[in-house]
């Protein structure tokens, strides 16, 4: 399982951007579902990830090259970790969570990982 947002965690910074911004080395650049963003990212060659909020947004965020999809609904991550299965995702999912109180729910819903929102930059 992947954590971001323990003391012990993978040293990446996540950023939450509104529009296109080249990031400072070892940050991450998260989104909400944007077509043109995720364009301006893929044609520099940068990683991405992408707050999904609907199932065409899994679908659509993993075949443009997601490096993560965030999600803060639970049964939507579930959906995703699903077709993830089955369709080898390249993407990750990860469970955006208030804190790494009872991870057992991440295993349960089978997604790949979580993240706190205090480790996302500019997520309110």
């Amino acid at each position: 399982m992947l954590i971001f947002g323990h003391s012990l965690s993978e040293n990446l910074n996540f950023l939450l951007v509104k529009e296109y911004i080249l990031p400072d080395k070892g940050e991450l650049v998260c989104f909400f579902y944007d077509e043109e963003l995720i364009l301006k990212y893929k044609n520099e060659n940068l990683d991405f990830c992408v707050i999904v909020k609907s199932k065409d947004e899994i679908f659509l965020s993993n075949a443009f090259g997601a490096k993560f999809l965030l999600f803060r609904d639970e049964n939507l991550a579930k959906f995703a970790s699903e077709i993830a299965e089955f369709y080898l995702f390249d993407s990750k999912i990860l469970l955006i969570r208030d804190n790494l109180e009872n991870l057992e729910k991440v295993y349960m819903i089978k997604a790949d990982g979580v993240i706190t929102k205090t480790s996302i930059r500019n997520y309110s």
